[in-house]
């Protein structure tokens, strides 16, 4: 059931979402350690499904415990190697008994060679921010070095993910590996613990260099549209240490009073001139030098794509409908993608049936429509990856090169100027 959950998890992430940047897949030992990833959840349950699917160790994932009520998802999930945690939330007087037994389960798993993920946020939020850890981590690694002297092999790896849009059919999506962080020093043998403070700090910082860190949080919505105007899920290598050096240098000019002032003042100034979210900054850029590349023969080919996509249409747009229906964000792409991962596949294979009843030869109608079924709706995907692109370089030559936009796009470079001047000038 594992192998079959994680081939569907695969390929409906890489279906549904535009792989832009897959890094640091030298950072995973070559020899089998005991480890523990550790990333950043902005996602709902798509971040576990990306972690799964895009990493090569089978995770066994550390899960709230209210998600095994249900008798049927409980026996789904545990076949899928999900570890149960009890909260404070869960108001169990046995609480701290309960997590002790599980505990003992992390540990004696790790000691096999299992690899472990959690998310030491400790819940979700679509924010592109890494919040204040708990202290989970710490307390599962003090546990299990000190049941078995075996786990000081144990690597502590982090993991980044970023989203360009959540719900967003063929957006991009950039998934990065770190360097091991480092814990042995951290362990105190008399205490038989982890320094819990320090720990965090390292596993925050490395994070932190993965994934879009917005910084001062409280300042995140004055921030966030210049953020998105960097179009971070397309960086890579060099381009994405620019971007972390810029956001470094905002987190410290963000201790600076007038400059915090000025930036929120031309942020509300934005808003006073009708910007809103709903608007792509990504297509606009930090200036007019930072435009997508026209594609307009990705238009020419559409209506290939309508053909190509035939067998999946009728589902595509049901699956999208309820999915945008869901008033939590961080979920819609959850629905889409794990509704489709099982839809699509039994909907091509009935449709392949009936089309090989009604051919003289069964085999020939039956692989035909399969084959159809699946490369035409991943021609359908790739094309509308490049679609989105081609939209965003003709609302970027609209936004700076209309007059009706002018109010607007002054607006947006005085904001731009804001966030970028020099405190120190």
């Amino acid at each position: 059931m594992h192998f079959l959950t994680r081939e569907l998890v695969r390929q409906g992430i890489r279906r549904f979402h535009r792989m832009a940047t897959h890094e640091g897949v030298e950072n995973l030992p070559d020899e089998k350690y005991p480890m523990i990833f550790v990333s950043n959840h902005q996602n709902g349950l798509m971040d576990p499904m990306v972690i799964s699917g895009l990493l090569k160790p089978q995770l066994h994932w550390l899960t709230r415990a209210d998600v095994f009520w249900n008798p049927i998802a409980r026996m789904y999930i545990i076949a899928c190697n999900a570890i149960p945690i009890y909260r404070q939330r869960d108001k169990l007087p046995d609480l701290k008994e309960r997590n002790e037994i599980i505990w003992d389960c992390c540990t004696k798993r790790l000691e096999k060679g299992a690899v472990l993920s959690l998310f030491p946020e400790g819940n979700h939020l679509s924010k592109k921010t890494i919040r204040n850890l708990k202290r989970g981590l710490s307390d599962l690694i003090g546990l299990a070095v000190n049941r078995s002297e075996k786990l000081m092999r144990l690597k502590v790896i982090p993991v980044g993910t970023d989203y360009e849009d959540y719900p967003g059919y063929k957006r991009r999506l950039s998934f990065r590996i770190g360097k091991e962080i480092e814990w042995r020093d951290l362990y105190d043998k008399q205490a038989k613990s982890i320094d819990y403070k320090k720990l965090t700090a390292r596993v925050q910082k490395a994070m932190s260099k993965l994934a879009i860190d917005i910084r001062p949080a409280e300042m995140y919505d004055d921030l966030y549209p210049y953020v998105r105007a960097m179009n971070t899920t397309k960086a890579k290598n060099e381009a994405w240490s620019v971007i972390l050096t810029e956001l470094d240098r905002i987190a410290k000019s963000g201790e600076n009073e007038k400059w915090r002032q000025e930036v929120s003042d031309a942020a509300k100034n934005l808003r006073e001139y009708g910007f809103d979210n709903s608007m792509r900054s990504e297509a606009w850029g930090r200036d007019s030098t930072n435009l997508s590349k026209n594609k307009a023969w990705a238009v020419m080919l559409i209506p290939i794509s309508w053909i190509a996509n035939a067998p999946t249409a009728i589902q595509q747009y049901l699956i999208n409908r309820r999915g945008d229906k869901i008033k939590a964000l961080e979920f819609r792409s959850t629905l889409k993608v794990v509704s489709a991962m099982f839809i699509y596949p039994l909907s091509w294979t009935l449709i392949a049936i009936l089309a090989g009843i009604y051919t003289p030869q069964f085999w020939m109608g039956f692989l035909g429509v399969w084959t159809w079924a699946t490369f035409g709706n991943r021609f359908y995907g790739w094309l509308q990856g490049h679609l989105h692109d081609h939209r965003d370089a003709l609302e970027g030559s609209r936004f700076w090169e209309t007059e009706g936009s002018s109010d607007l796009r002054a607006a947006w470079t005085h904001y731009i100027k804001m966030i970028q001047k020099d405190i120190n000038a």
